[in-house]
């Protein structure tokens, strides 16, 4: 449940993925549910990946995962999981995440809109099945992607997509259009989330820098400038490419434009990247 973009012979070391873009839901998944599957789909990045299209296949590695984020959230750690969403003991010792797994927003999901997503609690085995068919293969593959990068150039700049909703920014005067987040400074370096913040200012987008993110999961896990690697999240505000009530797109050329541009055109210094 995955679309790979993958370079034969890498010409700079970029990768972006987008894990939360899925709208498959598998049977299993769906056997278990009590709400409709068009309210649980508003947890999705809708078709986020789309903003890559015009992107050039030779200038990036791309990896999408295809399952939704409300079957399996790849954005949280393997161990953010509630026991008490299941019938029997899932995981054993202190889970990880506590903080989102109390919203109910763990590596299963089980709360959309304060509502609840299943009929009642899940066999253990649910857990095993959907660990194994769609969280490790996209881990597995990333960090494969990273390994091989790494190897080529000696470091690695990625970033993972995303998308945010309007509502989530309600406190802003003036709302971002783009939210960069390198875990205070802890996943990539202040060159690096400022080229990419200049890149994004030149079309006239409003950019703010670990508020209200600062990366999730995947840039906490795979960030780590000592050892190479890079990692910035992008969060774009949905308002710019779509109607959030009714799902559906607007308007999305003018992103596709920003990130081919950005994208097709990296020049970030790789002098610079290795100082």
């Amino acid at each position: 449940m995955l679309e790979y973009i993958i370079r034969k012979n890498p010409k700079n070391p970029v990768l972006i993925t987008v894990p939360h873009s899925g709208s498959y839901y598998p049977k299993l998944f769906k056997k278990h549910i009590k709400l409709d599957l068009d309210k649980i789909r508003r947890i999705e990045d809708y078709q986020s990946d789309k903003i890559l299209n015009l992107i050039k296949k030779e200038n990036v590695e791309i990896l999408i995962a295809k399952c939704s984020r409300a079957v399996v959230d790849l954005n949280r750690s393997r161990k953010s999981i509630d026991n008490d969403m299941f019938n029997g003991v899932v995981i054993i010792g202190q889970p990880e995440e506590k903080k989102m797994l109390s919203y109910g927003l763990g590596v299963f999901p089980k709360i959309i809109s304060n509502k609840p997503i299943f009929k009642t609690k899940l066999p253990a085995s649910y857990s095993k099945k959907m660990l194994e068919e769609y969280y490790d293969p996209f881990h597995q593959s990333l960090s494969k992607q990273l390994e091989l990068i790494l190897k080529k150039f000696g470091f690695c700049f990625h970033f993972d997509l995303h998308t945010m909703p309007a509502k989530a920014l309600k406190h802003f005067k003036i709302k971002p259009d783009i939210v960069l987040g390198n875990n205070f400074g802890k996943s990539s370096s202040e060159n690096l989330i400022n080229y990419i913040k200049n890149c994004f200012e030149k079309f006239g987008l409003k950019v703010e820098i670990n508020n209200p993110y600062a990366g999730g999961y995947i840039t906490r896990y795979y960030g780590s400038p000592l050892t190479g690697v890079e990692t910035i999240q992008i969060e774009i505000n949905r308002s710019l490419y779509m109607d959030e009530t009714n799902l559906r797109i607007n308007n999305m050329h003018y992103l596709q434009k920003i990130f081919s541009e950005t994208f097709n055109n990296f020049e970030y210094s790789l002098k610079i990247a290795a100082e």
